[in-house]
């Protein structure tokens, strides 16, 4: 009997303790969550609360409609208040109240002997386990054992005990603690004092970056939080866009223009940070006066930037386009969609590079002189010239990049003997989802992609399903190949706006962007993935091969 009275005693003064303990270091943390631009409350926002130096003991709740949330928590401590350091740490079960079981996550700092017990409130052992552990991050299972109502469960290592309750919803003949699962981890090490202190707060929503703040927390704590969304804080660009051919001289790109699918407030609308502007010299198989189309077309462009100085600049290396990011302005890069402009002259090759041209596509639908076309029957047996291959090396050494959206296989493999740099297809599908000519297949992406280049995916609905229902999903679809053959690293968007295409529903013009990031995050994409899509894997490209001659 008097054992048992001494067992109690112990428990009922643990009891006592975890009692004080709760009533000195409940937190309550509370704060909102909004969007940084428009300022509204974020409904659903997952807010988490995680221990420093143990990240096992980490709670969580959500905001409300008003945007506001609140968490009340007990910091996991220890009973022993010796000087001796603190080398392991115990969290609260979770669920809790339970039934039928329930996860308990605990830390080491260093190799030892851990036991678990349980008893009820009056002291009666309920189920003892000891096991020998590395320093790592564990959990040990409790199913229902004993009675229902408060069970006090303890973990004792190095001497010291921890001692927490958890209140069990229905009782138990057969449970009791369960296996261990987790794994040692060097980088708890004896060194590594856990302190409970400082906690990590971290708000979160799909489609927004996540914004993490550190605490020391002493006592109860306001947290208001401004979340960017992903579309907002990623750089954004497309690789195509007709639309110079369409502006009359004396429209302004600055007005919104519902005729076309691109103009500057649409661009800002969809968060769009650099617009590649494609000059195509529409000469058929005469390439006699692609050349001065193309100077008409820059001239254009020049003619716009004048107009909307405040909104639109034309960049043509890195250091041009990271300032207009800084300004908030558009960046236009330009190109010119046909080999055949320069006709048969490196000369007049270079004078585009004077004006700003950035990349050539090296044909259109039609040869030139020098290259095959994707539509020609022979394209798989006939490419480069050797006027063709003295064109890729003047590029290369100007620094332009090689674009072979509509360009022919052989044309294709003969180029990238050539170069030196990486390639891109600016505007192109994959041919395995569609056979349309105008797509890539498989082994061209992973030879684009050997050439440390990319696809930019378009949204031409012909090139994309022979189907009629084509949507966000179906440019999904493309990048999901893509991916899935060589990597996220290769991936861009080339929208084709303004250049003759049917739209996917839900892309219908150059404000819809963000409605493709949502979609590509709500697919499974991750944030980082979703930024070297829209623009990241570009500046990669647009470093390499254009940075070069700049600098």
């Amino acid at each position: 009997m008097g054992l048992r009275y001494l067992l109690f005693l112990k428990i009922f003064i643990a009891l006592l303790l975890i009692q004080n303990i709760s009533l000195a270091q409940t937190i309550t943390l509370s704060g909102t969550v909004t969007d940084k631009v428009e300022k509204i409350s974020l409904d659903s926002a997952l807010v988490e609360i995680v221990n420093k130096n143990n990240p096992l003991e980490k709670y969580s709740t959500f905001s409300d409609a008003s945007g506001s949330w609140q968490y009340q928590f007990t910091p996991s401590d220890v009973n022993d208040k010796s000087d001796k350091p603190i080398n392991f740490s115990l969290s609260q079960n979770y669920p809790n109240p339970f039934n039928p079981s329930t996860k308990i996550n605990f830390s080491l700092m260093e190799y030892g002997t851990v036991t678990f017990t349980a008893y009820s409130v009056i002291g009666e052992e309920i189920d003892r386990k000891t096991f020998q552990l590395d320093a790592g991050n564990y959990s040990v299972t409790w199913t229902s054992k004993g009675s229902a109502g408060v069970i006090l469960y303890s973990m004792e290592f190095d001497n010291r005990q921890i001692v927490k309750k958890m209140i069990q919803l229905d009782g138990g003949g057969s449970g009791g603690w369960g296996a261990i699962s987790g794994s040692s981890n060097t980088f708890l090490s004896k060194g590594n004092e856990i302190t409970n202190a400082e906690f990590y707060v971290i708000a979160s929503k799909l489609a927004y970056e996540p914004d993490t703040t550190l605490h020391q927390l002493t006592g109860n704590l306001k947290i208001d939080f401004e979340l960017d969304l992903v579309h907002n804080a990623a750089f954004v660009i497309d690789l195509h866009n007709d639309i110079l051919e369409l502006l009359g001289d004396d429209e302004n790109i600055g007005d919104s223009n519902p005729q076309y699918q691109t103009d500057l407030p649409r661009l800002k609308a969809g968060g769009v940070d650099a617009q590649v502007f494609a000059m195509w010299p529409n000469v058929g198989s005469d390439p006699s006066e692609g050349y001065e189309q193309v100077i008409g077309y820059a001239d254009k462009f020049f003619n716009q930037v004048d107009k909307n100085s405040f909104t639109l600049m034309q960049a043509t290396n890195p250091e041009e386009l990271q300032s207009g990011i800084d300004e908030g302005k558009i960046a236009g890069i330009l190109a010119v969609e046909g080999g055949s402009a320069i006709e048969d002259d490196l000369n007049k090759l270079k004078e585009f590079y004077d004006l700003g041209v950035r990349y050539m596509t090296i044909t259109w639908n039609y040869n030139s002189n020098w290259a095959v076309s994707a539509k020609d029957a022979e394209s798989k047996t006939r490419g480069l010239s050797e006027f063709g291959k003295q064109v890729i090396k003047m590029m290369d050494s100007l620094g332009m990049i090689i674009d072979v959206s509509h360009t022919g296989v052989k044309t294709i493999e003969d180029i990238l003997t050539v170069t030196k740099n990486p390639i891109i297809a600016s505007h192109s599908g994959v041919w395995k989802l569609n056979n349309h000519y105008r797509n890539l297949t498989d082994a061209q992406i992973i030879s684009i992609a050997k050439s440390r280049g990319l696809i930019g995916v378009v949204f031409y609905k012909s090139f994309l399903s022979r189907s009629n229902d084509v949507t966000i999903e179906t440019v999904i679809q493309h990048i999901d190949y893509i991916k899935k053959l060589v990597g996220i690293n290769f991936i861009a968007l080339g929208s084709d706006f303004d250049g003759g295409i049917t739209t996917p529903v839900g892309l219908e013009d150059a404000s819809k962007f963000p409605a493709l990031t949502y979609a590509l995050l709500k697919h499974g994409y991750t944030n980082s993935e979703v930024k070297q899509i829209l623009g990241g894997n570009f500046l990669r490209v647009f470093n390499e091969v254009c940075g070069k001659k700049n600098r």
